[in-house]
């Protein structure tokens, strides 16, 4: 069987239900009848409800485990189903047949317990605790779970934990900010904004009993769309149980797959395991039996690895020059860890509250993350990472206060500072390099780092009345979120840049600032019916949203480019005020009335996701100011030092001054992006306990914004052509010309005034997904588990509008072909020896190509007809020599395995152990490389983590 974490009597709220209808033998609907489901999870133990007129009944706002429904009415027998087994968001269809009979007469049925919902029209995967065991998943987050489920991308990819839990996923052309992380269905989020990489903690995984993975159709509770996932924890019970888990592995234990073919594309070293253990005891039972539990744990986890394809710097500190130390690659250092105490109190038979604290530390003394930017760093060019405090306390209230009534409520507060430093080493005085031909930076951070403080006060009350035909359901949402960042010195404020080891431009930056932002409230106002008629069940809401933020009274002082700077920014309020319905309707159908075969269909329009650093942000008065310029640097003498006399003129003539350089239309402040989110789906029980789903999914947004430079016009643009060289890799062997370029005329070079509107005003944009999955999931009998299936679908963009330069027109249009991703999980137990086996199967469209090229004026010029605005030793960097959507690396192709051993022990006490093989085969797919067109172009720049062999434990007691 499958292997289980410690057992709970209880575990938090979620949204699941039992609902059904109650005949006669004849087939005639009975009213009046007293249904009640009993289960050892819920603490009040049973819930009784009565079916309506229609003879339906619902039961809501239960907790998953293990239920038995008994139906009873005077003058017929008694009903009882057992074997129940409800999941998270699932609403389990459960008929009864009633017959004439005595009272106290009981039939009792063990049936399968249902695979379809026929109500809900949410399209959702539920991670168990028995998945969340047996598969080989790395850190188990809900992030590093959720890529198992077809059509979710990430930008990273996980070997055995080797990525930090928190890299951000998506689905169906979602954004990836957009990704709702709730625990006990309230966020943690940190204050900045939402999404996976915006966590104010890292979940304590021995405190989770099963995460729910919403990812389409969610209901009016949802302001933004995309995965909602949902951690239910565990909350202890009547008995006294633990556990304690571990995982190690070193540089011992994993395989090389770098080949010569890598070697010969320019990769001279691929990522490598180093140190990876996880430590997480836990234990939960009675402080006073039924009615006050706890559940607590301490974790503590490490990550050091190397970084492919980087190396410290062989020169000099300070040096002008990059030559990579073959001897000393760089690294990643992740050190991890959360304490975690949770309180369930019985206060009475109908009110149950629970309060939970989670405090988190992580460390990483090189952030290279995930992005394939970031693996264009020298180890001296890395941030160093340091988030302290960092925590999450929150309340929750439940009241089922009669049968038809349930109440609900809850208070979170999420906090989390984490700060970016220059490398110890390093320091802040330290140049920083980049070579603009291979995009590579060496010598320091481009900016000191800073200091990125957050929290968020977040709260829910909702009341759900239940009649048996409609289950209606009210609630309001409340958050209010502050963000501080600052930007320190480092490098004096500049950043020097080099063209083929030669001097070109240098960079300066208005360091030191500071930035506070506060999201005054965003309220949601929510109604939401689930309304069954026969055998069609609609599920229709309602969403009114309100979003307000400002920026408060600020001050920057001066700064070694900004000498004079000395200025005080008063308040700016509504930035922006945004008051927006969104609608959600859909429909399951049952086909047959069997509860075996659903058709079901979904439309709903969801808000762009609040985040301060890009909304309120860039309108705060400290952020729209110019900041950064650059200024072409002819470096006459060639001592790499740039004297006055050898810079050109400012890219942007506010440079340093209180001028405010961009602006807000008052349009932007209330009109908010949003997209529209359809589904067409068919699930269908193909045999006991195997159910299969095809769907079909289209998004499409709107309400897009640009910034328009308004001192600018497009004919104030001179057209030129750049010529690509002869190249076999390029598109038709290279040499053709890339034309659709544009060059500002001198005399408006350096002039800017920026107003952010809406795109509508010059043209229209558009950007659709649609695509197709299929799926299958099945839990067959001795513990057999099965789930996977493919996604095929794209997104298509079309901006072909002009808002400064014609440039705009060039490559506006993207249409990619479709493509396809596998997905698959197994878990076999074997029949003999407590041996059981499982593995997982990605098979992922690979990276795309592009060719960015840097242009110097002696190339452009001739076409232009004179000289680059900046000057004669200017250059322009992102020259398209291959459009976007194009050209796609090779498909990805992992497999990671999973054995473990189960010896029982006396007393009921067990001991697990594992042996985890990621990366089964030692693929090595690219998985990024280097875009920018020159010497190092299509260098891989990371491939897959070779095989990795992990050995780990669980105790449970």
């Amino acid at each position: 069987m499958l292997a289980s974490g410690v057992p709970s009597p209880t575990f938090a709220q979620s949204n699941s239900s039992i609902a059904g209808v109650v005949k006669d033998s004849s087939g005639a609907v009975l009213p009046g009848v007293t249904v009640e489901a009993s289960s050892p999870v819920l603490i009040e133990k049973v819930r009784t409800v009565v079916t309506d007129g229609a003879g339906q009944y619902k039961i809501v706002g239960l907790i998953p485990g293990d239920y038995a429904v008994t139906f009873t009415l005077t003058g017929f027998n008694s009903v009882k189903r057992e074997g129940i087994a409800l999941t998270s968001s699932f609403t389990a269809t459960v008929n009864a047949d009633l017959r004439v009979g005595a009272l106290e007469e009981t039939v009792t049925v063990t049936g399968e317990a249902p695979t379809v919902d026929v109500q809900n029209v949410v399209q959702q995967k539920v991670m168990t605790r028995d998945i969340i065991n047996a598969v080989p998943a790395g850190t188990k987050s809900a992030m590093v779970l959720g890529v198992l489920i077809p059509g979710v991308t990430t930008i990273s990819q996980d070997v055995g934990g080797t990525i930090y839990g928190s890299a951000a996923i998506a689905i169906h052309g979602s954004r990836a900010q957009e990704m709702q992380l709730l625990h006990d269905g309230m966020a943690y989020n940190n204050g900045v904004g939402r999404g996976g990489s915006f966590t104010a903690i890292a979940t304590n995984d021995a405190t989770v009993q099963e995460i729910s993975l919403e990812t389409a159709g969610l209901g009016a509770e949802s302001e933004v769309s995309g995965i909602r996932s949902n951690v239910i924890p565990k909350e202890g019970g009547n008995t006294l149980k633990g556990s304690f888990f571990g995982t190690f592995t070193n540089d011992k234990f994993q395989s090389t797959n770098l080949t010569d073919d890598l070697k010969a594309r320019g990769l001279a070293s691929v990522d490598t395991v180093n140190l990876i253990y996880d430590i997480d005891p836990a234990l939960g039972g009675p402080i006073k039996k039924d009615t006050l539990w706890f559940f607590g744990s301490v974790r503590v986890w490490k990550t050091d690895q190397n970084i492919a394809g980087q190396f410290y710097n062989l020169n000099p500190p300070g040096s002008h020059t990059y030559s990579p130390d073959l001897s000393r690659p760089a690294f990643e250092g992740d050190r991890d860890g959360n304490q975690s105490l949770r309180l369930t109190w019985r206060a009475s038979v109908k009110n149950k509250i629970s309060a939970q604290f989670q405090n988190n530390q992580q460390v990483r003394d090189h952030f290279y993350g995930q992005g394939a930017a970031n693996r264009l760093l020298a180890p001296d060019a890395i941030i160093y990472y340091n988030a302290r405090p960092s925590y999450l306390g929150q309340v929750g209230w439940n009241a089922p206060v009669t049968n038809r009534l349930l109440l609900e409520g809850g208070l979170s507060l999420a906090n989390k500072d984490f700060h970016y430093y220059p490398q110890p080493e390093v320091g802040y005085d330290a140049p920083s390099w980049i070579e603009s031909s291979t995009s590579i930076r060496w010598g320091n951070m481009p900016n000191g780092g800073g200091f990125n403080a957050s929290h968020n006060w977040n709260a829910k009350l909702s009341a759900s009345y239940v009649t048996g035909s409609h289950a209606a359901k009210f609630g309001i949402n409340f958050l209010h979120a502050i963000s501080h960042s600052t930007t320190e010195l480092s490098s004096n404020g500049i950043t020097y840049t080099l063209l083929n080891g030669l001097p070109r431009s240098v960079t300066v930056n208005a360091t030191p600032t500071s930035r506070d932002d506060v999201g005054k409230a965003n309220i949601g106002l929510f109604a939401q019916d689930q309304w069954t008629v026969n055998r069609v069940t609609i599920n229709a809401g309602l969403r009114f949203d309100y979003y307000n933020a400002y920026a408060p009274a600020q001050h920057l002082g001066p700064g070694p480019q900004v000498p004079t700077r000395n200025v005080d920014f008063p308040a700016v309020y509504d930035i922006p005020n945004w008051k927006n319905l969104s609608p959600r309707l859909g429909f399951s159908y049952d086909l047959f009335g069997k509860g075996k075969t659903a058709v079901k269909a979904s439309i709903g329009k969801y808000l762009q996701a609040d985040n301060l650093t890009t909304i309120t942000g860039r309108a705060n008065p400290t952020a729209a100011i110019v900041t950064t310029a650059t200024r072409t640097w002819s470096d006459a003498n060639g001592d790499f030092i740039p004297q006055p006399s050898e810079l050109g003129a400012l890219s942007n003539a506010n440079f340093g001054n209180s001028v405010i350089n961009s602006v807000y239309d008052p349009a932007v402040l209330s009109n908010r992006g949003y997209n529209w989110e359809a589904s067409a789906s068919v699930q269908h029980e193909l045999f006991p306990r195997v159910s299969a789903n095809v769907g079909y999914f289209r998004r499409w947004y709107g309400n897009f914004i640009v910034t328009d430079n308004i001192l600018v016009a497009p004919g104030d643009f001179s057209p030129y052509c750049v010529t690509a060289p002869a190249d076999s890799r390029l598109p038709g062997g290279g040499g053709y010309q890339v034309c659709g370029l544009y060059d500002v005329s001198p005399a408006k070079f350096g002039q800017s005034s920026n107003v952010v509107t809406l795109a509508k005003n010059f043209g229209e944009q558009r950007e659709t997904f649609s695509g197709v999955d299929a799926s299958v999931n099945a839990r067959l009998p001795h513990g057999i588990v099965l789930s996977g299936g493919t996604s095929t679908g794209r997104v298509s963009t079309d901006n072909c509008f002009v808002v400064d330069s014609p440039q705009n027109l060039l490559n506006c249009n993207v249409t990619p072909p479709y493509q396809t991703q596998v997905k698959f999980f197994v878990v076999y137990p074997v029949p003999w020896w407590g041996i059981q086996a499982s593995a997982t199967f990605q098979s992922l469209p690979g990276p795309q190509i592009t060719a960015t090229y840097t242009a110097t004026n002696a190339e452009i010029a001739p076409s232009l007809g004179r000289n680059l605005a900046s000057g004669a030793a200017g250059t322009v960097t992102m020259i398209p020599f291959v459009a976007p959507g194009t050209l796609f690396g090779e498909q990805l192709n992992q497999v990671d395995f999973r054995g473990s051993k189960t010896f029982t022990l006396p007393g009921g006490r067990r001991v697990q152990a594992l042996i985890d093989l990621y990366n089964l085969f030692n693929a090595n797919p690219v998985l990024a490389l280097n875009n920018t067109y020159g010497s190092q172009w299509q260098r891989p720049t990371q491939i897959l983590q070779g095989r990795l062999l992990k050995f780990g434990f669980q105790l449970d007691f």
